[in-house]
């Protein structure tokens, strides 16, 4: 499909009308002829032609209803058949965090450790001893041979004179045994608060595989960013790399007041190509505050939008919180009592129920990280007591995003409060460690998007990208048939159409 298609235009419902007064005071920018265009209107037209002026459609139609607005210095296209849809917009995306993470260690074409290994090995090859080798975290153990995170000791076969660090995704990272020393953790060790130091059940050691807060112990002694003139070079090219796929606009979900910087250097510029609305991150309260006025300070336009905050309160697929256990995993996942981590705020959920409360109340929109069932209840709850003791959040457009495995109980919740959901094609790389961890029901029925329609929910659709490759058809793709990178299909019955994928990345309203 992405080959043979062009992605054109703005990805607004309104902009596909019909210009109502002046439409032909003045001749188009841009008239697109000869194609098979759809426009994802309220009844999905698809046709032959469509002008632009000013960076809106002013004409659809057949190729002689559009060249009306055709002038002497139009720029006329000839489509040659080919199909074209409108600019697209996806709905979770850590584009800085791609963009400085740019120039680390790719790994989204090893299929075995030893691929893994050679990777590492190259790049420690060039790096001075002593000096850290960074992956980039787009990539996952489900492509590899074994299925599984290398070890502390494969890694250290590569190379045992720098400390590597390879995340994947946000939740996850694996690391050699001189990361492990920088981080000073050993065998005494204890988990810290939402997190789990993966250890083998024999020797009680550390594996390398650090999970949700644990990954923090690393990170932490890890290289910093490059400086903000490089980090603004490379989000740039970044946006370069996202326009090359039709995606004209984004949310960026979770930075702070350093990466907002870059962000408003960057459109004073004018060197912004994709319009972004950016999510400050924040969960303890007076984070939250912080964030609010974060926000407040600065100045929205079209290219730059400030309009939320957001709540990361459980891990992935391997810390999502779960009413029920997750499976045992040998050598990963060792305990049988195990449901994933609860990433709430020291005062727990009245604390961040006070922290929801100061966001309506400035009049901003909430966007909650949820995996597990037990999380979205908990978010619904919380949410629903917003609602009735501050403001309605419906017209807020608050919502909850990933939502892996919502409740029935929970969509009946969200469609009365006006909760919007963010979903996006984790399966695509995650679904290997769903089954594995949750069993093949849980995992089967992960991020239900045709249910959640049905419920009435308001649901936009994105990738979280770099976690999952930033292709938004391979994200459709994954909409329309369920299908996995694996080759095989988990819940098919939970699959949409094409149309409603695409209406989902453009004309849907974005949460």
């Amino acid at each position: 499909m992405a080959g043979q298609t062009i992605r054109i235009g703005a990805a607004l419902a309104l902009a596909l009308a019909l210009s109502p007064s002046g439409a032909l005071a003045q001749s188009a920018d841009l008239v697109f002829l000869n194609g098979r265009i759809h426009t994802v209107d309220a009844v999905s037209r698809t046709v032959q032609a469509v002008a632009v002026r000013d960076g809106r459609f002013t004409a659809v139609g057949t190729d002689e209803e559009v060249m009306r607005e055709a002038g002497p210095s139009t720029k006329v296209v000839d489509l040659g058949g080919r199909t074209a849809v409108p600019g697209l917009i996806d709905n979770h995306l850590h584009q800085l965090f791609m963009a400085i993470s740019a120039p680390n260690v790719k790994l989204i074409e090893a299929r075995s450790i030893a691929d893994v290994q050679s990777a590492i090995r190259e790049r420690a090859t060039g790096t001075p001893p002593g000096q850290w080798v960074v992956a980039f975290s787009g990539w996952h153990e489900s492509l590899l041979a074994e299925g599984r995170m290398p070890t502390r000791h494969e890694i250290d076969a590569a190379t045992s004179d720098h400390p590597v660090l390879i995340p994947r995704g946000g939740h996850v990272v694996t690391v050699n045994t001189k990361a492990l020393e920088a981080a000073g953790i050993t065998r005494e060790t204890s988990n810290p608060p939402g997190g789990v130091i993966v250890r083998d059940p024999a020797t009680g050691e550390a594996t390398g595989v650090l999970l949700q807060n644990a990954a923090n112990l690393v990170r932490r002694v890890a290289p910093p960013p490059p400086p903000p003139a490089e980090q603004g070079r490379l989000l740039a090219e970044t946006m370069r790399e996202l326009n090359g796929y039709g995606i004209v606009g984004l949310i960026e979900r979770g930075i702070d007041e350093r990466n907002i910087a870059v962000y408003r250097e960057l459109r004073d510029a004018g060197r912004m190509t994709v319009r972004t609305d950016v999510l400050y991150r924040a969960m303890r309260l007076e984070d939250v505050r912080k964030g609010i006025a974060a926000l407040k300070a600065e100045r929205s336009d079209d290219m730059l939008r400030f309009v939320s905050v957001k709540f990361p309160l459980d891990g992935g697929v391997e810390g999502g919180r779960m009413s029920e256990p997750y499976r045992l995993v040998p050598g990963e996942q060792n305990d049988p009592a195990y449901r994933g981590v609860l990433l709430l705020p020291p005062g727990g959920e009245p604390e961040y129920v006070e922290g929801l409360k100061a966001v309506a109340e400035a009049g901003l929109q909430a966007q909650t990280h949820a995996v597990g069932d037990e999380t979205i209840d908990l978010i619904v709850r919380a949410y629903g007591r917003v609602a009735q003791e501050v403001r309605p959040v419906r017209d807020l457009r608050w919502a909850i995003m990933h939502i892996f495995l919502p409740s029935d109980q929970a969509l009946a919740g969200m469609k009365e409060i006006g909760i919007a959901a963010t979903a996006q094609n984790h399966p695509v790389l995650l679904g290997h460690n769903q089954r594995r961890w949750w069993g093949d029901e849980r995992a089967a029925y992960a991020i239900p998007i045709r249910k959640m329609m049905a419920a009435g929910v308001l649901v936009g659709g994105g990738t979280d990208g770099p976690v999952v490759p930033v292709d938004p058809f391979l994200s459709m793709g994954w909409m329309t048939t369920r299908g996995t990178l694996n080759g095989y299909r988990l819940g098919p019955e939970h699959s949409i159409e094409a149309r409603d994928a695409l209406r989902l990345y453009t004309s849907a309203p974005s949460p």
